[in-house]
């Protein structure tokens, strides 16, 4: 027993030493593996980059005016901690004499004052005044020139950071800014926010591009371990029907109708009637595209498009092609002018207008009688009405390609009451847009075809393949037969002339058929008696329809007395269509008629001294 306990004396501390051993030994194998698999972190040397493809461009019809494009800039920062060290040893100071060269060079390629260099390079920390600046802002360029020189790295300008990125401008400022759009501010998610930059933004934008690899130790990249190369891809290109010479003369002459007539908001539009395409289109107040988060929500609404808005006696055309086409009345037939009529209930009211007894269709479009197209109307009907309503389109959206247009508001004709049956022959009680009625105004003058307007040419890809374009006409279909578009256009003759509603919408050497409109805005529950939409249409020439016109002045300044008139220098009766919109539309119609170069049909001059001023009907009174 001694032996053996001697031997468990012997062996017991030395296997307790060993199992010790093993024990921290395999604890230490573990917390190391641990350590290396789990905890200890490896240099990353792989990246991604992805990049974005240029926006595409938006064209006026020409190709030649560009509205909006994406270019690529560069923002040149001066690192001035960096600018202190030499740039081939770092750890030394930059010697004075090259750090003098370095700021003329940079003060010569980017084209600024060398002092705005000189500052950049001495800028403090503001932070820590004992450190210099990082990062000073010198300028942002575009020009690829100066780039390639910049970032050229044998010119040694560590100092300098440059940022890559893509900016959307828009050559022509603000106009057409309701048309074109703009893009959204956000750097991430660059999108279309109005306009065409809106509708056609799944043209527009480009396909991204990524880049993945390993980066080396000094930063640049191992090439021959990229592991997904995609390029980015540019944008489609969009091309407009806008005509940019037509487009300016519009936009011209309406500035000058706002100011002249104190106008709160106003639109134009003009339209080609044998295809549809639209020439030009303006609203007012307009924005910058460029800066539209500066401009109040209210500048970027687009009236043309999407203001409901009732339009006035410029509906009795729709209400004469009716009656004509019906064969209900002829041009010459006479009308009672009599309000208090038996036979009709509670017709509406001409104002203080005297007329004769009897006046005919013809007189009463010229003349703009509210109580003869009331009747008109009533003997019509109300469904009748309604359906020539909207078969002109009324009441139904166009499907003009922008963003928010509307619908118009042509109730059902089972929901008109008997009042009614008197008050939307003369366009009261139903709301049109300006781009629906000037399309009913092109089939008038299409000979009864009504075609779908179109703004949009073409969309063509990078590569120069044409992914769309508009080539024939769409029609929509037939309101009226050809003869009775072309009688209503002859009746329609006598409103811009003599004795008319609107003489001061004459164009010398061309016929105008045309027509007024004034109405009462809704204020309340019933209209107000300042605030007007004031309109004219016209067709020209009347003769061989080539454009249609149509300008509107929303609240211009009311003007109904003499002793105001003198006062504040407005035309008498400021808040008529004839008297407010009319001049608009002839300077218009006479610029554009000449730069499309449309053969005079009256090559006789007119006398001015013929004309006379004749007050316009004030729509909607009871």
């Amino acid at each position: 027993m001694t032996g053996a306990n001697e031997k468990v004396r012997f062996y017991a501390p030395a296997v307790l030493l060993v199992a010790g051993a093993l024990g921290i030994g395999t604890r230490l194998v573990l917390l190391h593996l641990s350590l290396v698999t789990a905890h200890t972190k490896q240099p990353n040397y792989g990246f991604t980059r992805n990049t974005q493809g240029c926006r595409g461009t938006i064209y006026c019809m020409d190709g030649k005016e560009v509205l909006a494009q994406t270019k690529t800039v560069w923002d040149y920062h001066v690192d001035a901690q960096a600018a202190a060290r030499d740039p081939v040893n770092p750890k030394k100071p930059i010697k004075p004499e090259v750090r003098r060269e370095k700021i003329r060079t940079l003060a010569d390629v980017l084209q600024i004052p060398l002092l705005q260099v000189m500052d950049a390079y001495a800028k403090r920390d503001p932070n820590d005044p004992s450190k210099m600046a990082r990062y000073v802002k010198l300028v942002t360029s575009d020009d690829d020139g100066i780039h390639a020189v910049l970032s050229d790295p044998k010119r040694r300008f560590k100092e300098l950071s440059i940022t890559e990125r893509q900016v959307r401008v828009y050559p022509q400022g603000r106009r057409l800014s309701h048309v074109v759009g703009f893009v959204s501010k956000d750097p991430t998610n660059r999108v279309g926010g109005a306009g065409i930059e809106l509708r056609y933004e799944k043209w527009l934008k480009g396909t991204p591009g990524t880049v993945r690899g390993t980066r080396i130790a000094t930063g640049g990249e191992a090439r021959v371990r990229r592991e997904i190369d995609v390029d980015a891809r540019p944008g489609n290109d969009v091309y407009l029907t806008i005509d940019p010479n037509i487009q300016y003369e519009v936009e011209r002459a309406l500035a000058a109708g706002v100011a002249s007539n104190k106008a709160e908001r106003a639109w134009a539009i003009v339209l080609s009637v044998k295809t549809g395409a639209v020439l030009a289109l303006a609203n007012l107040p307009d924005y910058d595209p460029a800066q539209y988060n500066k401009s109040p929500d209210s500048t970027r609404f687009n009236g043309a498009i999407s203001e409901n808005y009732e339009p006035g006696s410029v509906m009795k055309t729709i209400t004469a092609c009716a009656v004509l086409n019906e064969r209900i009345v002829g041009p010459d037939t006479m009308i009672s002018t009599a309000r208090n009529d038996p036979n009709y209930y509670r017709l509406p009211g001409d104002g203080s207008h005297k007329w004769e007894e009897r006046m005919s269709v013809r007189e009463a479009l010229v003349h703009s009688s509210n109580i003869v197209y009331g009747k008109l109307g009533v003997d019509l009907g109300p469904k009748r009405l309604w359906t020539y309503m909207t078969n002109f389109g009324l009441g139904r959206k166009t499907g003009i390609e922008l963003p928010g247009e509307e619908t118009g508001i042509i109730p059902n004709w089972n929901s008109w009451d008997k009042v009614k049956w008197s008050r939307a022959p003369i366009g009261q009680g139903v709301a049109v847009t300006a781009i629906q009625l000037a399309n009913a105004y092109a089939a008038i003058g299409n000979d009864g075809e009504l075609l779908r307007p179109f703004l949009v040419q073409k969309v063509v890809d990078p590569d120069g393949a044409v992914l769309y374009e508009h080539q024939e006409k769409e029609v929509l279909g037939h309101p009226i037969r050809p003869e009775t578009a072309r009688k209503v256009r002859e009746m329609m003759l006598g409103v811009a002339k003599k004795g008319g509603t609107a003489r001061r919408a004459a164009v010398k050497g061309y016929s105008v058929a045309g027509k007024t409109g004034t109405a009462q805005m809704k204020e309340g529950r019933g209209y107000s008696q300042t605030a007007y939409n004031a309109s004219f249409i016209g067709i020209v020439p009347a003769s061989r329809p080539e454009i249609v016109i149509l300008v509107t002045y929303q609240k211009p300044a009311y003007c109904r007395s003499f002793k105001l008139s003198q006062e504040t220098g407005l035309p008498l009766y400021n808040h008529q269509g004839g008297v407010c919109a009319a001049p608009t539309f002839s300077r218009i119609a006479s610029a554009v008629l000449r730069y499309m170069a449309v053969a005079p049909d009256i090559p006789e001059e007119i006398d001015p001294d013929l004309y006379e001023d004749v007050p316009e009907e004030d729509n909607n009174q009871p």
